[in-house]
């Protein structure tokens, strides 16, 4: 008879005991399958939870900001100097190594114009850019549109909608150096507590001309997906193909985020390794069991000429068979018990990581390999003509 069949029959015929010994290696392996599972959801969640916060890198170039407040109120900033982005140079950002992870790549420009002999902060925006950088902005009204409708369009910040009685439909005169351009206000953004509460939003060909900044941008906002790289390293890129300009990471919150998702990652972790070791312990007592059971039959296996390599290769083969069966059932119940408490705990929904697979039935083998050598020396301790003398 052939080693593996007697390694089945046997295991076959002790069927609570095996029922044990693969019980504990389950429960390790789904501790582990869960643990990555659905901290892994909770990453890839915030990740793109993140991408709703808007921008995450700021380019624009190494001036000083000067803020402009009126009384005690800050109506935002302007950046001294001539010193703006010719627009032409923003395609180069897309030349960077990690150009696959720019999402949105927004132009923006800034400037003072007058509405009823009032100074107002009027910002040129890429529109489509900008509806994927902020779609959290509640309009009334509707965005405005670059597409040359005939009529020029701008949406007014509430501060500045409700103290001019602007809503959609007005219409309004804005004033720059000697240009002067007659629009009409499509939108009314909300409130968002943010600078956009004070400022005029035009299209960036509008600001450009309105402004006599035809070909330049003050500024780029980035949104950057970058899960697998940091942001900053990012901005070093952007730096190197744009010389002269200044690329400031705002990655700040996604990583405090991050930071503490990792340290609840590992302390499951640890606790998964624990009841990894508790299972190799399990596993092995088991066995030592079963030894003890077949001192007999182990005596007459090695008194008809079973070798110590044949004794030890069997219970190494009852310890794959334990390993490669917990392994597999608990990959399975790790990922069912992930799939349930990643919505409750981290507010995810987890998947299957199917390469975990592998892994966790490789780890479950090496667990039933080592709970193996403590039964594997027992039974080469077995002295045969002693269990002949007892039979």
């Amino acid at each position: 008879m052939r080693l593996d069949s007697i390694v089945l029959k046997d295991l076959l015929r002790r069927k609570s005991k095996l029922a044990i010994a693969i019980l504990g290696v389950v429960v390790a392996a789904a501790a582990i399958v869960a643990v990555v599972t659905t901290f892994s959801a909770a990453s890839d969640s915030l990740y793109e939870e993140s991408t709703k916060f808007g921008a995450n890198i700021i380019v624009r170039p190494q001036v000083t900001d000067v803020p402009l407040v009126v009384g005690s109120t800050s109506i935002g900033s302007l950046s001294t100097g001539e010193n703006y982005i010719p627009e032409s140079d923003v395609p180069k950002i897309y030349t960077i190594q990690n150009s696959g992870n720019l999402a949105v790549v927004a132009p923006r420009l800034y400037g003072v114009a007058e509405i009823s002999n009032s100074s107002v902060v009027v910002m040129g925006v890429s529109v489509e850019d900008e509806k994927e950088l902020k779609p959290w902005w509640n309009i009334e009204g509707e965005w405005i549109s670059d597409t040359g409708s005939g009529s020029e369009q701008v949406m007014v910040g509430s501060d500045i909608a409700v103290p001019l009685g602007l809503e959609p439909g007005s219409s309004i005169t804005l004033t720059s150096g000697n240009r002067t351009m007659d629009a009409n206000v499509v939108g009314v953004i909300e409130s968002t507590g943010g600078t956009e509460d004070s400022q005029i939003i035009l299209p960036l060909a509008t600001a450009q001309y309105l402004l006599d900044k035809e070909g330049k941008v003050s500024s780029l906002e980035v949104r950057a997906l970058c899960n697998s790289c940091p942001v900053p390293e990012m901005s070093r890129q952007i730096e190197g193909v744009l010389p002269g300009l200044e690329a400031r990471a705002m990655s700040q919150i996604v990583e405090s985020e991050m930071a503490v998702i990792g340290h609840m990652q590992s302390s499951a972790m640890a606790v998964s390794i624990i009841t990894l070791l508790v299972s190799a312990l399990t596993t092995a007592s088991t066995m030592i069991a079963s030894v003890n059971e077949k001192i007999k039959e182990i005596g007459i296996m090695r008194a008809i000429g079973a070798n110590d390599i044949q004794i030890v290769r069997m219970l190494f083969l009852e310890g794959l068979v334990i390993g490669v069966v917990g392994g597999t059932i608990g990959f399975a119940l790790g990922t069912a018990v992930s799939y349930v408490a990643a919505p409750i705990i981290v507010s995810a929904t987890a998947s299957p990581i199917w390469i975990l697979l592998p892994a966790v039935v490789g780890v479950s083998v090496v667990v039933g390999m080592v709970a193996s050598i403590i039964p594997a020396k027992r039974a080469l301790s077995i002295d045969p003509a002693e269990v002949l003398r007892s039979v």
